[in-house]
């Protein structure tokens, strides 16, 4: 049996969302635009969804709430309609930005690289921290039409202090969007105190299903529609709701609030990772964690590790790993099974050595499905040290 350490990744579906979920596959008749009764019960079941992903994010009306396909789809969705509304603007990010902000800012604002870019990349520190005066200076700079920020670092773990930029942004006649995919369960979210306009959430990163999302949109914010058609989603995303899954989003983002405010809860899992921290870097000699230890998610640890003399980098740990049944990511899980050295860590001053070297080990809170035991997480840091030392017997 596997030990899932990449919670980062994805996350098992709850039982208590998969129950919620079950009637609601076969119900005849569940199309929450119909106005039958089978169609006003699921209108129901959806709107009663979409307040409690209002609350898990500090309780907005639930008409901000409209229900996607992904955070990928949330952030494009964010992002192209901030494009549209100032078509000669600029795109403002940082530099440790997931690869869905990236390539979403890259294709309607042009990449940063490219002739015709309206893209500026503000730079973080070793610790994966924002540049904060670059980018108020960026804004101050004129015909801003975007920010786009994450707030909890999907490969280090690391919770950015976005404090006063919503109100920057605005000041500047700027748009601005949080991807908070990774936060939920891990960090409080209340989009009054972000004071942003969009933000995206995707509910496998917190037991939910997969192939449902969230975007938050900020009352009397325009939102151009990636898919056109029916009134659904107030006409900010047409297509039939996808009920279940949207009911299995509702019932994750109640627990995924509770567990954010849990301190108990938040302190036994920073337990299990740093149980699982001090042992691989006991017996990994050389070894390191990236990112800040103090100011991030309790869940995760982003080791680097020292092949300089194998000539070899993190995924030939993977690779072994992976055989003893161990899931763990290289970076980005989306980009785990690319060669390519880690952008983030690339973005926080680290060689392509170095940022080629890391993995990436993310826990689950105790009582979910992707929870592993103190006897898991010794079983997963000797497994680390074996392959550590078998790739290091190859040193020439």
């Amino acid at each position: 049996m596997a030990l899932h350490f990449d919670c980062n990744a994805t996350t098992a579906a709850s039982p208590e969302v998969i129950e919620a979920m079950l009637p609601w596959l076969g119900r005849p008749g569940a199309n929450p635009s119909a106005t039958h009764p089978a169609g006003r019960e699921a209108g129901r079941a959806v709107r009663d969804a979409r307040t409690d992903v209002a609350q898990l994010i500090g309780g907005p009306p639930p008409s901000s709430i409209v229900f996607t396909s992904c955070g990928s789809e949330s952030t494009i969705t964010a992002i192209r309609s901030a494009a549209v509304r100032n078509p000669s603007g600029k795109a403002v990010l940082s530099s440790a930005e997931h690869s869905a902000t990236v390539k979403a800012v890259s294709a309607c604002f042009g990449g940063a690289e490219s002739s015709d870019s309206r893209t500026i990349r503000i730079p973080v520190d070793a610790r994966g921290h924002l540049d904060r005066s670059a980018l108020f200076d960026a804004l101050e700079s004129g015909d801003v039409a975007l920010v786009s920020l994450i707030l909890l670092n999907n490969e280090t773990g690391v919770i950015s202090d976005l404090s006063g930029i919503g109100e920057a942004c605005r000041a500047a006649g700027a748009l601005f969007h949080i991807d908070a995919v990774q936060a939920p369960a891990k960090t409080p979210i209340d989009v009054a105190v972000l004071d942003c306009d969009f933000l995206s959430l995707s509910g496998h990163k917190f037991h939910g299903p997969r192939g449902i999302g969230a975007l938050y949109v900020r009352g009397g914010v325009p939102v151009e529609s990636l898919i056109v058609g029916g009134p659904q989603e107030g006409e900010r995303r047409a297509g039939t709701e996808n009920v279940p899954a949207i009911v299995g989003l509702g019932v994750a983002a109640k627990a995924a609030a509770e567990r954010s405010v849990d301190a108990a809860a938040q302190a036994g899992m920073a337990s299990s990772r740093d149980r699982l921290e001090s042992k691989i870097l006991t017996g990994c000699p050389g070894s390191w964690v990236n990112g800040d230890v103090e100011r991030r998610a309790a869940n995760t640890s982003n080791i680097g590790f020292d092949l300089a003399a194998t000539g070899l980098d993190a995924t030939a740990l993977l690779a072994l790993l992976h055989d003893q049944g161990i899931e763990v990511s290289a970076g980005s899980a989306c980009n785990s099974s690319k060669s390519a050295p880690s952008a983030v860590l690339r973005a926080m001053g680290q060689d392509d050595a170095k940022a080629a070297s890391a993995l990436r080990f993310s826990l689950a809170h105790q009582g979910t499905p992707d929870a592993v035991s103190p006897d898991e997480v010794d079983a997963c840091g000797q497994a680390v040290i074996e392959a550590h030392q078998a790739l290091m017997g190859l040193s020439i």
